[in-house]
């Protein structure tokens, strides 16, 4: 895994120092926590190589997985003390894909649920330029008309990624920070309770599979259950530390 810092404004870490793997949690990344604590893992029923993003990853493993790599790190010394791997909190996913400021941070994520509506990972022009994500494109039209994912109602006219599903990470181009598909290929989980009822988590980003406008927008907001797994969700870990 690759990190890059990312200035963090408001919000319990505001100030701290938060460093951001620069891509989605990878198949051989995960599959190595997989063979050592051996939890469960059913794969997609696409095909994946070791460089693509971990699916169908519930936001329980995904937590288990950052308690996991903290203790091993620590233990081979290649990680100080105090520090932690974890999943970024929503306010902290905001800033990196360069929203923080526009957003209140004392905010519930589901309140915010596409309140910016100018504001795209790739920046304010729509639809989508080249190369901006893995979408729902026109590569999947032969796949549509074979009877396949029917229930993508209209892809992305004019877009076109070369992948049907999942893309292996750093396909795309990058944002200011060095980070890559904060838009497309995967959802990711975040760290925070989506709304006052405390049993839903959120998740952030677009997928292989998303191509409505509102779908694609940076302050989109989905909630669903931390043991919910999805073949289009994964999470990017974060290295954080409470100092400043």
């Amino acid at each position: 895994m690759k990190f890059v810092p990312v200035p963090i404004q408001g919000g319990p870490s505001d100030g701290q120092l938060v460093l951001f793997s620069v891509w989605d949690t990878r198949v051989e990344d995960y599959e190595a926590y997989h063979q050592e604590i051996k939890t469960p893992w059913m794969k997609p029923d696409f095909q994946q190589g070791p460089t693509h993003p971990a699916v169908n990853v519930s936001w329980t493993n995904a937590t288990l997985f950052c308690q996991w790599l903290t203790l091993r790190e620590l233990a081979a010394h290649r990680l100080t003390t105090g520090w932690c791997y974890r999943l970024p909190s929503d306010h902290e996913w905001s800033c990196a894909v360069g929203i923080g400021e526009r957003e209140d941070a004392a905010k519930l994520p589901m309140e915010k649920d596409r309140k910016l509506t100018d504001a795209f990972p790739w920046g304010t022009q729509w639809p989508p330029p080249a190369r901006a994500g893995n979408f729902a494109g026109e590569e999947l039209q032969p796949v549509k008309a074979a009877g396949k994912y029917a229930w993508i109602k209209n892809p992305l006219v004019g877009y076109r990624d070369n992948f049907v599903e999942t893309a292996p990470v750093g396909s795309f181009l990058a944002n200011r920070f060095g980070l890559f598909d904060l838009g497309g290929n995967v959802v990711e989980w975040c760290g925070d309770f989506a709304d006052e009822r405390r049993s839903a988590r959120v998740l952030r980003g677009a997928s292989w599979h998303t191509s409505e406008r509102g779908d694609l927008l940076s302050s989109r907001r989905y909630s669903t259950q931390p043991i919910s797994i999805y073949d289009s969700t994964s999470f990017r870990c974060v290295i954080a530390s409470s100092e400043r």
